[in-house]
């Protein structure tokens, strides 16, 4: 059992690389925005980072910076070297940290990403058994599809290819399709049902969608509707006229950091579900079209969002349908815990 082996210390990062090794601070955010552009830059990174994500990453009572982030600095006080684990604790699904990282391109193939991953793995190792969990857990990773030696570095730590998900785009200066369902209505986002979309996300998404986990009230304001990318004027919800209730959503974002190096503008898609009894209606092509309305009618280019190729609900089919291509793929690794 893995939470019978979980460190009690975390492993020393090498120390003659000529870096000092700390606990990373929210002071440290535009050191870090800086080391993270210049690595999406030299990667031609699928996404890219706005400094003000960076910043809320250093809010959410599950998150504990001081332990969880860390840095390299040089002796010129310059980060080259970063990593993170990400985990929720929740009562259904299986446990699942995230872990993160990045070295300077000028300082690569010395061990450094190597040595990162094993403390990453590490502290995930502590977190889980930190919140009770005894059950199988998986350790995910997540690099994009072209970075070839980044996905071997992942490979000889004896992390597996799990999913792939893919990016798809939608040119907005085709015809727009419009879409109406009886019986429902399309409405712009409002506030006051914050609550009633999160309940929906979770339903929906605890069905169909693989390894997602429901998301508390805070976790939502925090990360989906208080986030500075959100846009509720390009986000909709559908509604059950007799109950009032939400049976349906689609939140936007708006990503400006992704548009110079993409070459295009971009209304994002970051979530979409429809409660399952509602599902073979149009409800999901209706949210879709009312978005791309939305985008075209903001002076946008191109529509996006993602999604897993193994999707379950044929999401992918329906995207192509309504005219996305797809683009760039990012590969989910994963390494299985008893």
């Amino acid at each position: 059992m893995y939470c019978e082996v979980v460190p009690e210390s975390l492993p020393s990062l090498p120390p003659d690389v000529g870096l000092t090794w700390r606990a990373l601070t929210v002071d440290d955010v535009p050191a870090w925005f800086h080391l993270k552009k210049t690595i999406e830059d030299h990667d031609d990174a699928v996404e890219r980072t706005a400094e003000h994500e960076l910043t809320t990453l250093f809010t959410g009572s599950w998150r504990d910076p001081e332990r969880d982030f860390i840095g390299g600095f040089d002796e010129h006080g310059r980060m080259r070297a970063w990593a993170r684990t990400e985990f929720r604790p929740a009562d259904e699904g299986t446990p699942a940290p995230i872990l993160l990282g990045g070295v300077h391109p000028a300082d690569r193939g010395r061990g450094i990403g190597r040595a990162l991953l094993a403390w990453s793995e590490a502290r995930a190792r502590q977190q889980l058994v930190a919140a009770g969990s005894t059950g199988p857990a998986r350790l995910r990773v997540f690099v994009d599809e072209h970075q070839a030696t980044t996905r071997s570095l992942v490979e000889r730590a004896g992390y597996s290819a799990l999913r792939w998900y893919v990016e798809m785009r939608r040119d907005l200066s085709q015809p727009l399709p419009k879409v109406g369902v009886d019986d429902v209505r399309i409405e712009l986002y409002d506030r006051a049902r914050d609550e009633d979309v999160r309940l929906t996300h979770n339903e929906s998404f605890a069905v169909d969608h693989w390894g997602s986990n429901p998301l508390s009230s805070e976790e939502w304001t925090l990360s989906v509707v208080d986030a500075e990318s959100f846009r509720a004027d390009w986000s909709f919800v559908a509604v059950d006229p007799p109950s009032d209730r939400v049976v349906g959503y689609l939140i936007s974002g708006r990503y400006e950091q992704d548009w110079e190096p993409q070459g295009y503008t971009e209304g994002w898609t970051d979530l979409l579900a429809v409660r399952r009894e509602y599902r073979g209606r149009g409800i999901a092509e209706a949210l879709l079209t009312a978005a791309m309305h939305a985008y075209a009618d903001a002076g946008l280019e191109y529509a996006g969002l993602d999604v897993d190729t193994e999707n379950p609900t044929g999401a992918l089919g329906l995207y192509e349908r309504l005219g996305y291509v797809r683009e760039r793929s990012t590969v989910m690794y994963a390494k299985e815990l008893a």
